[in-house]
């Protein structure tokens, strides 16, 4: 990203917070909320595994269907979604999480606070990641930092991946983080499997292997993304310390 594109971008993350707040709120008598705040807020997304970011209902085409809302939500998602091309932010992304309130028939406003938190996340996203990323390495990178993740661990699994595609990573990264592990420690994790061969595959070993122990706890999770790594990077220490003295084969918890 050139020096002058990421100042515009800087320039626009509170123009954004201020603009995707102040005409929506007036049009749909929702108070502007703080940007930090509202990325902890539990979002509308559907989280089918215990945490992923699931939208069930996606426009590949990012047609806006204004049908699919009262004239009050409609009007306000289009100011929205306007201010968001103006600012060279993806929309498809913003209409996916739209239409999922719409077809879960939650109200306007609640779609219009998840849209509007999750368009100045796609601005810090693009921050990080860079102006050269697609939509879905957006889209999975401004997830994650709904999720608390920091922009510096989206940064480092870019450097991880300069070329190939970082979704995989992001969401794993997410999706870990959501389990229970220290960000830090998820972060060293997915960083350290990003460097080896078939990488993807891998990434997706772990999220499975701390899916399954996580139900048994956070501290169960910690530990045995420590011993898939261990196992699946041949010399790589621990990346924390174990949180729990068992040692068994890592296995789904009993039903």
């Amino acid at each position: 990203m050139s020096p002058r594109t990421r100042s515009r971008l800087l320039l626009a993350l509170p123009l954004l917070s201020s603009t995707f707040a102040s005409p929506l709120g007036a049009a749909t008598g929702v108070p502007a909320r703080d940007v930090a705040a509202t990325h902890r807020a539990p979002a509308l997304d559907a989280r089918a595994s215990g945490g992923s970011d699931t939208v069930f209902v996606r426009d590949a085409q990012g047609q806006f269907d204004t049908a699919r809302f009262d004239t009050l939500t409609a009007n306000a998602l289009r100011l929205l979604l306007d201010e968001a091309t103006a600012h060279g932010l993806p929309t498809a992304p913003l209409i996916n999480r739209a239409l999922e309130g719409a077809a879960r028939r939650v109200g306007g406003a609640r779609i219009l606070t998840v849209v509007r938190a999750h368009a100045t996340a796609l601005a810090e996203a693009k921050l990080a990641l860079g102006n050269e990323s697609t939509v879905a390495e957006l889209d999975a990178g401004a997830t994650a930092l709904r999720a608390g993740i920091d922009a510096q661990s989206l940064a480092v699994v870019r450097s991880m991946r300069p070329a190939g595609s970082a979704v995989t990573a992001l969401v794993v990264l997410t999706d870990v983080v959501r389990r229970g592990v220290p960000t830090i420690t998820a972060r060293e994790a997915v960083a350290t499997i990003a460097r080896t061969p078939r990488s993807d595959d891998a990434l997706l070993g772990l999220q499975s292997t701390v899916a399954k122990n996580a139900q048994r706890g956070p501290g169960m999770a910690l530990d045995a993304l420590n011993r898939y790594v261990r196992g699946t990077v041949t010399g790589a220490g621990s990346l924390s310390t174990p949180a729990t003295s068992d040692r068994k084969p890592v296995r789904p918890p009993d039903s």
